[in-house]
């Protein structure tokens, strides 16, 4: 039974310039990986994907000690642009939830990840500790992405404040993003919201942004800042969700309303 070829990611732009029967080589952390860890040999086929969503089959020419050199056996796919973008405002959350939230909300198909240090965010990055944060989750987008085989690879941003989110969600049009706030005490569910993302999406919605918050919820005041800002609150569904549960939960259901998963 024949077996799915193992996804790497290109890091750069090459593959907007290639075409079929181009050599590539596969080098830096991926091309360590596949020469030193995964052994992949002269002759095994790979699938190659970019950030932009390009991707393409490969056949291995050669196996050096770190990197890999390919012959790309087709024309790379089309760049993706799937309309809205989906954006996950991600509150750091201890014991991994907030990876755990960027992983699978990677596998469901969001564009970006936005790490945020909500009020009662018990993680705090500061210093070294949030480029190391940071790079946690690009590492975490990565291997989703590689493991999922889906086009694209979501951008992590620079971690944000409360105070440096609302700021940024005020220069934004509300014509052109949508931006929605989970929140366990609303009223108005997600769902209530079909027919009006139906509309918006066809009248040229560009993003919609999805922001969770840590484990003990977001302060009264923050929610304040942020409708202040042009966000509006809505309940994801009868059940309290975990933090890292709820954003990708959220995710999923907005892909279908869109007509991403259509």
């Amino acid at each position: 039974m024949p077996t799915t070829p193992p996804g790497f990611l290109i890091l750069d732009d090459s593959l907007a310039t290639s075409g079929e029967g181009d050599a590539l080589v596969l080098d830096g952390d991926e091309g360590r990986h596949a020469a030193k860890v995964a052994r992949i040999g002269v002759g095994e086929q790979l699938l190659l994907t970019d950030a932009p969503g390009r991707q393409v089959l490969a056949e291995v020419t050669g196996a050096l000690k770190e990197a890999l050199e390919v012959r790309l056996l087709a024309d790379p796919s089309p760049a993706v642009q799937r309309l809205p973008r989906l954006t996950l405002v991600q509150a750091l959350a201890t014991g991994g939830r907030d990876e755990q939230a960027v992983e699978s909300a990677t596998e469901l198909g969001v564009d970006a990840v936005v790490p945020w240090s909500a009020r009662r965010s018990v993680s705090v990055w500061r210093g070294e500790k949030q480029r190391k944060g940071r790079a946690r989750w690009e590492s975490t987008v990565r291997a989703a992405v590689k493991q999922c085989r889906r086009p694209g690879i979501p951008a992590v941003g620079e971690p944000v404040t409360t105070a440096q989110l609302a700021a940024a969600l005020s220069e934004r049009s509300a014509q052109d993003v949508l931006v929605l706030v989970l929140h366990e005490q609303e009223s108005v569910g997600l769902m209530s919201l079909s027919a009006q993302l139906a509309a918006a999406s066809e009248d040229g919605l560009e993003e919609i942004i999805v922001i969770v918050g840590p484990e003990g919820g977001i302060a009264p005041e923050e929610l304040e800042q942020l409708r202040s800002a042009g966000a509006r609150s809505v309940l994801l569904g009868p059940e309290v969700l975990r933090s890292s549960t709820a954003g990708p939960a959220a995710i999923a259901v907005l892909s279908a309303l869109v007509g991403r998963w259509g």
